[in-house]
């Protein structure tokens, strides 16, 4: 019957970015580590504080599972003679091995029959591996960063102070890196400083309880959820709803309680977002807004945690106004002194900020923004407006020389906004200029805007072109520009504003613009970047097609064919995707790979009707002649769908003509016409999709 096990590792304050990963991880390094020493398990759990790392494992096995191993001898035909009696190979393998000649088994396997000897190794007590083990899996546990302390070699995140190891009710005894491993553990770091023993884990979590220590971080996650609420309901608001600063405060304490503050509420002027900015991201506190559906404002209140039971919470709450009104003040001098200059007035210290050491400053960014936007633009057809999206690419970079941005780098485009509103910029420039980070996820909010949407792929175009020329061109386990994620960003933008954006052209713009800043030392490489950007930017839209469910062969098949403006890319898969319900879909896919394989390494030749001799070929020849028209000009509508059932109407005059006609003729121009005709075919369905690549 299978045992409990309990382990927890003991630290110094873990910072909180680090413990999701690390909760998982020892999960997952445990279950890895109990399957290859053959130990059976019912369920494996991990948990986490800031102060601790906890593993539970129930119905541990007591030993190891028995395992047979095989020794393989000589091949059967040498081991015994004719008579079956054994030879000198098999009587030598027998005493090698310690074992009567009588003992020797057949195996049988792929290269045929050969003696062995097999032998069950008993399977050793669980409390002896688990003495190796349980060192091995601290150890395995990754982290983005660790250290040493003392004079220990392990590295750990933070420390190790103390290592709890019970197995059955009784201690696994093992020594990492001078801390010994025993029974006891602690409680909470200031409410219950003296160690105390555990035997089993109703135990353990319920002396934790009594000891200050919530060790569920999803229970700790929905104490501190559910104090928030009834502390915004107190003030009248609703608190703002953050998953992700959720999940942080719930590894910041081990005892949550949360409590509201207040603040000047002259800060209130600032911009919300400031205010915000500062509360989320610098104090880890959760902002308080009005309850008014449709012109929801901040409040001057704040809801925070306080991981200590404390007699006098007055003081607390003092304490953390005190922190939080001298941020504000300091936001507030930061802001004041950025308004005492126009926006445009700041381009000009984008001089002294470099952008990539190899490829000048911001202020060559902007430039280079500038001529991008209005090639962009005037491609999408704003020429009207271009001045204005001039202008936003123009002052986009503006508010990086600001005070605020500086302070608060998470800013950057929001204090563009309100910066160019303070000088007079209209609200279209203004909000582009917020926009041209969007989206910052993978899957984050869009541009709203058209002018936005604009900057925002000229920015991100300009990022991935100055990257691929120095070199940084994201590998399979190091992305440190994010260069994926704003391709991502680029292909969203373009198919939720439905762009008509040639890729190629746009990125060719890109990288000539750094050729004239002379910032590509040899010219000639050019085509090459752009090649290799091209394939990174349709590996990013093929992958995206792939997780929306489209049919891998039809997103290959379309993508073989043309993938330059994605807008008209996706359609056609769709078109495809909906194409193949129709029940004579596989047919026609097999008549064009008929064509396509037939051309395959053929010479193609000027094709001559006059020329064709047999009566099939002409029929084949007249319904191609009559759907070309046809089939162009419902590609040139993206009516697809219409393509391709006008492209339907081909494949029975194309399966009687590989029935009837000798396509390699004997004679060398009769062969050559015939395979020019094929691929005048061919480039018409090619025109939609390579069918060659799709499943039939």
């Amino acid at each position: 019957m299978g045992k409990e096990l309990i382990l927890e590792i003991g630290t110094e304050e873990i910072p909180a970015r680090f413990m999701e990963d690390a909760i998982r991880d020892l999960s997952r390094v445990t279950e890895r580590e109990l399957k290859e020493n053959l130990l059976k398990y019912d369920d494996i759990s991990s948990y986490g504080t800031p102060r601790r790392l906890i593993l539970r494992i129930t119905y541990l096995s007591g030993r190891q599972i028995d395992r047979l191993i095989e020794a393989v001898g000589p091949p059967k035909r040498i081991a015994f003679d004719k008579s079956g009696k054994p030879t000198m190979a098999a009587i030598g393998f027998a005493r090698a091995q310690g074992v009567r000649v009588n003992d020797l088994v057949i195996s049988v396997g792929e290269k045929g029959e050969f003696v062995a000897v097999r032998r069950t190794i008993k399977g050793e007590k669980t409390e002896k591996i688990l003495r190796h083990l349980l060192p091995k899996i601290i150890q395995s546990i990754s982290f983005r960063k660790s250290m040493r302390w003392g004079e220990g070699n392990e590295a750990f995140v933070r420390p190790i102070r103390w290592i709890l190891s019970i197995y059955g009710g009784k201690p696994i005894k093992f020594k990492l890196d001078g801390v010994l491993s025993g029974s006891k553990t602690r409680g909470h770091r200031f409410m219950s400083k003296k160690p105390f023993h555990v035997e089993n884990w109703n135990e353990y979590s319920s002396e934790l309880r009594k000891r200050f220590v919530v060790f569920d971080q999803e229970e700790r996650k929905k104490i501190i959820q559910e104090s928030i609420d009834l502390r915004a309901r107190e003030i009248g608001g609703i608190p703002l709803d953050d998953e992700k600063l959720l999940e942080t405060t719930s590894h910041l304490v081990e005892y949550p309680i949360m409590l509201k503050g207040s603040f000047d509420r002259d800060f209130l002027k600032l911009p919300t977002e400031v205010l915000t900015s500062v509360m989320k991201n610098q104090q880890k506190y959760f902002p308080v807004f009005s309850k008014a559906v449709d012109n929801q404002k901040l409040l001057s209140n704040f809801i925070f945690v306080c991981g200590t039971p404390v007699k006098d919470q007055e003081i607390v709450i003092k304490g953390n106004e005190r922190v939080i009104n001298a941020r504000f003040k300091d936001a507030s001098f930061f802001f004041e002194e950025d308004l005492k200059s126009p926006l445009s007035s700041k381009p000009e210290k984008l001089k002294s900020m470099v952008f990539l050491s190899e490829l000048g400053t911001y202020y060559d960014k902007t430039m280079r923004m500038e001529d991008s936007v209005e090639q962009i633009g005037i491609r999408l057809g704003f020429k009207s407006t271009i001045v204005d999206i001039k202008r936003a690419a123009k002052l986009s970079k503006a508010d990086l020389t600001s005070e605020m941005v500086f302070e608060f780098p998470e800013l950057q485009g929001i204090m563009g906004k309100y910066y160019a509103l303070f000088s007079g910029e209209n609200k279209e420039v203004a909000k582009a200029i917020e926009e041209q980070y969007l989206p910052i996820t993978r899957e984050g909010i869009l541009p709203e805007t058209k002018y936005g949407s604009i900057l925002s792929i000229a920015d991100k175009v300009d990022n991935i072109s100055a990257n691929f020329i120095t070199g940084h061109i994201p590998t399979g386990t190091s992305d440190p520009y994010a260069l994926r994620r704003q391709a991502i960003g680029i292909i969203n933008i373009i198919l939720h504003q439905e762009f008509h954006l040639s890729l190629k052209e746009t990125y060719d713009f890109s990288l000539n613009l750094f050729r004239d800043q002379q910032k590509i030392k040899d010219s000639s490489k050019i085509d090459k970047i752009l090649d290799e950007i091209l394939d990174f930017m349709v590996e990013r839209f093929r992958n995206l097609m792939l997780s929306e469910g489209n049919p891998n062969d039809l997103v290959d098949s379309v993508i073989s064919s043309s993938c330059d403006d994605l807008v008209d890319t996706k359609y056609k898969i769709e078109a495809l995707s909906e194409f193949r319900k129709e029940p004579d879909f596989n047919s026609l896919a097999i008549a064009f790979k008929r064509v396509f394989n037939i051309v395959k390494n053929q010479p193609r030749d000027n094709f001559n009707c006059k020329r064709l001799i047999e009566p099939t070929e002409m029929l084949l020849f007249r319904n191609y002649s009559i759907v070309k028209g046809e089939v162009e000009k419902s590609l040139s509508d993206a009516n697809y769908i219409d393509a391709l059932l006008k492209m339907r109407s081909l494949k029975e005059p194309i399966d009687k003509y590989f029935d009837d006609v000798l396509v390699m003729d004997k004679d060398e121009e009769i062969r050559r016409n015939r395979i020019s005709m094929l691929w005048e075919i061919r480039d018409l369905f090619f025109k939609l999709a390579d069918f060659s690549k799709i499943n039939t």
